[in-house]
């Protein structure tokens, strides 16, 4: 029975003890809400005070001309807001009364420029020897008229640079494989007419391959075929297939454009980025020119020409 009591005590005490907190919790927030509410009732009054208080005195010191009635300050609400009311509009009168001296004041007086004698300069002040008038024309930076036009590579220095890229990447311009077939060929209407001629009997004759060069201005025929000698290759148009026969006539029957003439592996080579334009321009003329491309050229035309089809 003694642990029991003790036991009762022990929660009498506890409970004892939740009490009292409870009560002090309680008696804390009711004296911070009175506390809050106090101080917002104090500020509001501030607010108010603020809005309707009276300016604060500038100097002790009076002009003497002001009246004594009109330094007394005002007791009440009203009062203030007359005396304010007043400062406000004399505070406007005194502004318009300021800009208007201003604007009279910032107007400039017409004064007379004192009148002066020009006496005539001397020679020697005017005259300017003849060599330092040299000297301040060389002083003078000369302008260009037209920018300096920047000189491209030759055809010839760009080819071989062409060569050797090709030659390091392992490939070699000789053994390169052009696309070479009937489509790629443009046939005259003279070819049918040698071929109803041979079908009759005559003999055809030889199959002459001419390269044909673009027409520059500026520059005479023997001028371009010259610059093709000497390399650049950047002159050449297209190849002509004509017939020769043993009466000395001449037929054109087949053509072929630089600009039709495709080479697989050159241009695998430019789309990969080892060539300029440039560079793959000149390989693909310097392909189209060579000996085996015109034996190519000349055997399809033979065999358009031999062939049964209309």
């Amino acid at each position: 029975m003694d642990i029991v009591d003790l036991a009762l005590r022990v929660q009498d005490i506890i409970g004892l003890i939740l009490a009292v907190l409870i009560v002090a919790i309680l008696i804390s927030i009711v004296l911070i809400l009175r506390e809050s509410a106090r101080e917002r009732r104090m500020w509001e009054e501030s607010e108010e005070e603020d809005i309707f208080s009276p300016p604060r005195k500038r100097s002790t010191k009076k002009p003497l001309s002001e009246d004594s009635a009109a330094s007394e300050e005002p007791t009440s609400v009203a009062g203030w807001k007359g005396k304010i009311l007043k400062e406000l509009e004399a505070r406007k009168a005194w502004n318009a009364l300021s800009r208007s001296a201003g604007r009279k004041s910032e107007a400039p007086k017409e004064e007379k420029p004192p009148e002066t004698v020009f006496q005539p300069l001397q020679e020697e002040e005017v005259s300017i020897p003849l060599e330092q008038e040299k000297l301040q024309e060389e002083k003078q930076p000369q302008i260009p008229l037209e920018e300096p036009i920047e000189k491209s590579e030759p055809p010839q220095v760009v080819l071989e640079r062409a060569l050797k890229k090709l030659q390091g990447l392992g490939l070699d311009i000789k053994e390169a494989q052009p696309l070479l077939d009937e489509e790629s060929i443009v046939f005259s209407p003279l070819l049918w007419e040698v071929k109803e001629e041979i079908r009759s009997g005559k003999e055809m004759g030889n199959i002459v391959v001419h390269t044909v060069f673009k027409t520059m201005p500026g520059y005479s025929g023997e001028e371009v075929v010259e610059m093709y000698r000497s390399g650049n290759l950047s002159v050449v148009e297209k190849m002509e297939a004509r017939i020769r026969t043993a009466e000395g006539r001449e037929f054109l029957v087949a053509t072929l454009g630089l600009e039709y003439f495709r080479v697989p592996v050159l241009e695998k080579t430019f789309y990969e980025g080892h060539l300029s334009e440039k560079e793959y321009e000149l390989l693909r003329a310097l392909k189209f020119v060579d000996r085996n491309t015109k034996k190519d050229f000349a055997r399809i035309v033979y065999r358009k020409i031999m062939s049964e089809e209309e």
